[in-house]
């Protein structure tokens, strides 16, 4: 897939994670809007950029939870750059008190940009098909007693993506539906894990057994998945390099 001149939607774009995955997306010529809670450091992200860039990429205030605001961040993308090929539902907070919004943002979430993808990029709806890409984690993948919420989240977008990431939705919609599953990167997502599990000496000791993955290897994880058109595939990446599984 050639991705200059591509249109993305960035949930959770003010983020680490969704900075590097701007960051990439922004590299290989792809317009971008970041939908995020926080103002600061998505507004941060765009003045730093340089100005040639800047008109590449807009900010829309956006709640993942709350289908008209979601709904809107779509509708304001395709009034700026005209269509939408990418959708990256990567917006996620982890909290065993909080489960309830745990399982809203990082369940409910993701299933709205799916929803809305394939709503908006279908092919039988006059959109040009494309990709959604889900940001799981390797949590997804294997199971983690001091955070089952958010392991089973994200158990839920694996899920999620091998089902909606089929034949039969793509030859309904032309859209393909991929995950990205990093291993420890360092972020306020996992500084935060331990004070948020159930368990605050065990995460911190979960927290310091972990490699670490470089920022910059999960933003090019993104472009190698949309690259090597991928569907219903997980890529799973650690420190140790990249792999689908």
């Amino acid at each position: 897939m050639t991705l200059e001149g591509k249109v993305a939607l960035v949930t959770g774009g003010g983020g680490e994670i969704g900075k590097a995955y701007c960051l990439a997306l922004l590299n290989e010529g792809t317009k971008i809007c970041i939908c995020d809670l926080n103002e600061d450091t998505s507004t941060d992200l765009i003045n730093n950029l340089p100005k040639n860039l800047q008109a590449n990429i807009f900010f829309k205030k956006t709640d993942v939870t709350d289908d008209n605001d979601f709904k809107d961040a779509f509708d304001k993308t395709i009034e700026r750059f005209g269509r939408i090929d990418i959708v990256v539902n990567n917006a996620g907070v982890v909290g065993e008190n909080t489960w309830r919004k745990t399982i809203e943002v990082n369940f409910i979430g993701v299933l709205h940009g799916i929803q809305l993808g394939l709503q908006y990029l279908s092919l039988e709806n006059g959109g040009f098909g494309g990709f959604i890409v889900n940001t799981a984690s390797v949590a997804g993948l294997r199971g983690c007693p001091v955070s089952p919420v958010y392991n089973a989240t994200k158990h839920a977008v694996v899920g999620l993506t091998k089902s909606y990431g089929s034949e039969y939705h793509f030859n309904k919609t032309g859209v393909k539906v991929n995950a990205i599953c990093p291993g420890a990167v360092d972020t306020v997502l996992l500084r935060s894990f331990a004070s948020n599990s159930l368990d605050e000496k065990e995460g911190i000791a979960i927290v310091k057994r972990q490699s670490y993955t470089e920022l910059e290897n999960v933003g090019q994880a993104l472009i190698k998945v949309l690259k090597d058109d991928k569907n219903g595939s997980l890529l799973r990446i650690e420190s140790v390099g990249m792999r689908y599984v």
